[in-house]
């Protein structure tokens, strides 16, 4: 018999305490690993002049287009006499002059944006139990605590804030010290270790405001509003692009207006690679956000009619609702949309609850056990359809040029030898996050300073912006600070009277109506009944509505007369299908009706800075309503290889504001 030594059982031992180690940590790195997308995006749902964006927070800036979708890590500038609007679900972000913005977390219930510099106005519609808006500043971390408007504005130097509520209430943290800001008050933050801070009435509005609200009153008029949830991103532009109706299938199904007869879903646009979700569809027209990352498309007899799914469950973004063929089309590439009720599997990595998930709410999957088998095992209707499957050049779609649909001629004889995938292959390139008609290396950005610069922070940023600079405030040391006056200067530069005057060419004599109050002050911040607004301290009652619940009342809004009061989840549209029912989210809906306000002129708005913008030979153009001008298109690809999508199966896919 052998003997063994101490050094040998001392390796052995050593062995097995190894493995045992690495066998308890794997599940955890395995589950970091696994983490699904975001259910939620922010859609750039208006450019006007010269904004430009990020993606990633690293790399090449590009121009800013509508319908690009935005997500966490994203940066966006809009420089002098510009404006953008950014719509992320309950929440939508009016960004004005000279202003630096990206996003640190976005996903459902959480909406976590750093300001680094400039000015925004921007609405909470509904804020639901758990739910965290937080708005960082290089000197304050600003918390909604009850839906409304709000205004807050970051100077160049980064080291004095100003927030101002409009409607709702919020809490303001600085220097390690919480101050509430109630509606009607303005408070001021100057200085970045020692805060000195002034809280008073409210001013007036400026440029900036006013047409902030104007563009929530589009929102909050929008029909389409009956038939898709709030919650999603741009069902407002579909008033206006197209009509509705009622099927006894599909439920509500809309239809767009002015496209060609050889128009196809997913035929006008192009293919930008947005992290972590790969590929992803970037829609030209106007309205073109919702109908491509929600729902399905369907052929009605000639005539391509967009269903949105179920009324009554959390909408879950995805980047483009299509199958792709693996070959029988030589150099190119082609897609078609799903039709109702067919399964989606993504290209990108994720777990198999997500893939269940993002199909059951976006459409009526009536047989679940399809989640079992993968995209080759199921037979697509359209992916024999000639009029639904567009083909594209494979330098094309990698380059995120504009696509041509009648470049390539598909016949039904070439759909039958057509293999239906998820994995299209194509690496993307240096322009594919931005598109090839928006890349532009003489685009306007901020400067070097205010991207380095750091922010206050409550919440932790994701991974996917942890890059960005941020200084963590220790919660469980945070006290109330005294709510009063100090020594803080509200003095205005002429600087930044020449930015709260500051407004681009399209927005001239775009003033909306207003609404006498009393003692001569009137209100015209809507506060329709899309949230719990009501009107700043100093401006009575007189001009609200017979009907305006009171202050205290909760709110209940939101709904139309079918949908019930948000309490019991029982209401539901007069012979539409059962699928449709509203949502019982907490809290209900929102709670006043629409009151017209305009109080005196406003005495500042952004703040002043010291810099020029960055010397360019572009200029972005205008995009008030339609999508940008571009000169080529491009496709889906793999997340994990860098390039086309990964093979999905099993239950789980394998692989981009």
């Amino acid at each position: 018999m052998k003997t063994m030594t101490f050094a040998r059982k001392s390796r052995l031992s050593l062995l097995v305490l190894l493995v045992g180690l690495f066998c308890f940590v794997a599940p955890k790195a395995q589950a970091d690993d696994e983490k699904d997308p975001p259910s939620r995006v922010a859609r750039i749902s208006f450019v006007d002049g010269s904004v430009s964006l990020q993606a990633g927070g690293e790399g090449d800036w590009g121009s800013a287009a509508k319908n690009r979708p935005m997500t966490i890590g994203d940066k966006i500038w809009v420089d002098k006499d510009s404006r953008a609007e950014l719509q992320a679900g309950v929440v939508a972000i009016h960004l004005g002059s000279m202003t630096a913005l990206s996003f640190l977390n976005l996903d459902e219930g959480m909406t976590q944006v750093r300001l680094a510099e400039g000015a925004v106005n921007f609405r909470v519609r509904e804020l639901r139990e758990g739910d965290v808006i937080e708005v960082d500043t290089p000197n304050v971390s600003f918390t909604v605590k009850q839906a409304g408007a709000f205004r807050i504005d970051v100077d160049e130097n980064g080291d004095a804030s100003r927030v101002m509520v409009l409607r709702g209430e919020g809490e303001v943290t600085a220097g390690g010290k919480t101050y509430e800001v109630h509606t009607g008050e303005r408070g001021e933050f100057n200085g970045t270790d020692d805060v000195t801070y002034t809280i008073t009435k409210a001013s007036g509005l400026d440029g900036l405001d006013r047409w902030s609200e104007e563009r929530d009153r589009t929102e909050d008029n929008s029909t389409s509003s009956k038939y898709v949830s709030r919650d999603m991103n741009g069902y407002s532009d579909l008033d206006q692009n197209g009509t509705w109706s009622e099927t006894p299938d599909q439920g509500p199904v809309w239809y767009p207006n002015d496209v060609g007869p050889d128009w196809a879903p997913y035929s006008n646009g192009n293919w930008d690679y947005v992290e972590p979700w790969g590929w992803t569809w970037v829609g030209y027209e106007p309205w073109g956000f919702a109908p491509y990352h929600y729902g399905r498309w369907n052929y009605f007899g000639g005539r391509w009619g967009w269903c949105p799914g179920p009324f009554g469950v959390y909408p879950i973004y995805g980047p483009a609702f299509v199958g792709f063929f693996g070959g029988g089309f030589g150099l190119g590439i082609g897609w078609f949309p799903l039709g109702w009720g067919e399964p989606f599997f993504p290209w990108y990595h994720c777990r198999g609850g997500y893939i269940r998930n993002i199909n059951v709410h976006n459409t009526f999957i009536r047989n679940t056990n399809v989640f079992n088998t993968n995209v080759r095992n199921f037979n697509y209707v359209n992916a024999h359809n000639v009029h639904a499957v567009t083909v594209a050049n494979r330098d094309a779609f990698g380059k995120s040029q504009m696509i041509n649909r009648g470049a390539f001629h598909v016949t039904e004889a070439s759909l039958k030898g057509a293999r239906v995938t998820n994995s299209v292959g194509i690496k993307p390139t240096p322009h594919s996050s931005l598109g090839a008609a928006n890349f532009n290396s003489h685009v306007a950005r901020p400067s070097t300073a205010v991207q380095n610069r750091s922010v206050v922070a409550r919440t932790a940023p994701a991974q996917g912006a942890s890059h960005a600079p941020v200084r963590m405030t220790n919660n469980s040391a945070i006290s109330a600070g005294r709510q009063g006056n100090t020594s803080a200067n509200s003095s205005m530069t002429p600087r930044q009277r020449e930015l709260s005057q500051s407004r681009p060419p399209s927005a001239a004599g775009n003033q909306p109506s207003q609404g006498a109050g009393r003692n001569g002050r009137t209100w015209e911040a809507q506060g329709n009944t899309t949230d719990r607004g009501r009107e700043p301290a100093g401006f009575g009652s007189s001009n609200r509505p017979a009907n305006t619940p009171s202050q205290n009342t909760p709110a209940q809004g939101n709904r139309p007369p079918w949908a019930g009061n948000g309490a019991n989840n029982q209401g539901s549209r007069p012979s539409a299908p059962n699928y449709n029912n509203r949502p019982n989210y907490p809290n209900g809906g929102s709670a006043s009706q629409p009151r017209s306000y305009s109080p005196p002129t406003r005495t500042y708005s952004a703040p002043s800075r010291s810099y020029p913008a960055p010397s360019r030979s572009y200029s972005a153009p205008s995009h008030s309503s339609s999508a940008p001008s571009h000169s080529s298109g491009g496709g889906g690809g793999s997340h994990s290889s860098g390039g086309g999508g990964g093979s999905h199966g099993g239950g789980g896919g394998h692989g981009r504001p």
